[in-house]
């Protein structure tokens, strides 16, 4: 069995409440978060005739690790900060961690 997390970008509202949960509960220093929430917008107005129609859109997005089967990130590291347990999670030894991720 191989765990994951569910996003169900219906309901963020773009707190950042789980990104700065990540990083209090790590400890981890200035600069580095292993949890990001980006806002995604775009589109616009356009007049047809007397009308004016929109394409405008926005959305909240939450990235971290994948837990990947075969994480990369473990590879490439320099530091060899990241392991995989046997049960599929990817784990990030913070005290290796230089945070050039």
């Amino acid at each position: 069995m191989t765990y994951a997390f569910y996003f169900d970008s219906q309901f963020c509202t773009g707190c950042k409440a789980c990104q700065i949960a990540c990083k209090d509960k790590n400890n981890l220093p200035p600069g580095v978060l292993w949890r990001r929430v980006y806002e995604i917008s775009g589109g616009g107005w356009e007049r047809q005739g007397e009308a004016w129609t929109t394409d405008v859109f926005a959305y909240n997005l939450t990235l971290a690790c994948n837990h990947c089967e075969h994480p990369v990130c473990a590879g490439v590291c320099p530091t060899q900060a990241y392991s995989k347990r046997e049960d599929g999670l990817v784990l990030l030894d913070a005290s290796k961690c230089l945070g050039c991720q």
